[in-house]
């Protein structure tokens, strides 16, 4: 029985070996193997796993804006960021950007993030790097009456900081 766990782990260990080669040595560019349905209209970039420190400066924007810590927030932002969100599409200043979200956020009591999942990708010229978010943002209005949404947060990070906020939600049915 203990031979039987030395071998297995033994295994286990082979393949954790495997897994730790670099990825980038495995690029995909499906676009030249492939008759695509659509022409794309830009080149493809080459896309790869992005930066975890990017994961966390995207999900910090939000914790900031979501803790009401707006000094927090403004450092998370570049000097001008893109905002796309649900009918508005603007181009701020960080000060800008950061009274509209702090006029925003007063419209939320009680706002809660259930954080789904996450992915970083580099573009194989390492110059354009994006963070998604898939999250369940809820929330009570000034009346106590509940709200949610499900969102999508594309975030084009420059340097560490959110220059792009490209937003998409999902309203939930109304119960009947």
């Amino acid at each position: 029985m203990g031979c039987l766990a030395l071998a297995v782990a033994g295994c286990n260990n082979e393949k954790k070996d495997v897994a730790k080669e670099p990825a980038e040595t495995a690029t995909v560019t499906p676009a030249a193997n492939v008759e695509l349905p659509y022409k794309l209209d830009k080149p493809y970039k080459g896309w790869q796993m992005g930066s975890t420190e990017n994961v966390v400066a995207a999900m910090g924007s939000l914790k900031a804006f979501v803790d009401k810590d707006f000094a927090g927030l403004a450092a998370s932002l570049a000097d001008s960021i893109d905002i796309m969100v649900d009918g508005y599409q603007q181009k701020l200043s960080k000060d800008s950007a950061v009274k509209m979200f702090s006029n925003m956020r007063g419209q939320y009591n009680d706002l809660t993030i259930t954080m789904y999942d996450y992915e970083s990708v580099i573009s194989a010229d390492k110059k354009t790097e994006w963070v998604t978010l898939w999250y369940k943002q809820a929330w009570k209005d000034a009346k106590g009456k509940a709200d949610s949404l499900n969102i999508i947060d594309d975030c084009k990070m420059e340097k560490g900081k959110l220059a792009v906020l490209d937003e998409k939600i999902q309203h939930f049915q109304a119960k009947k």
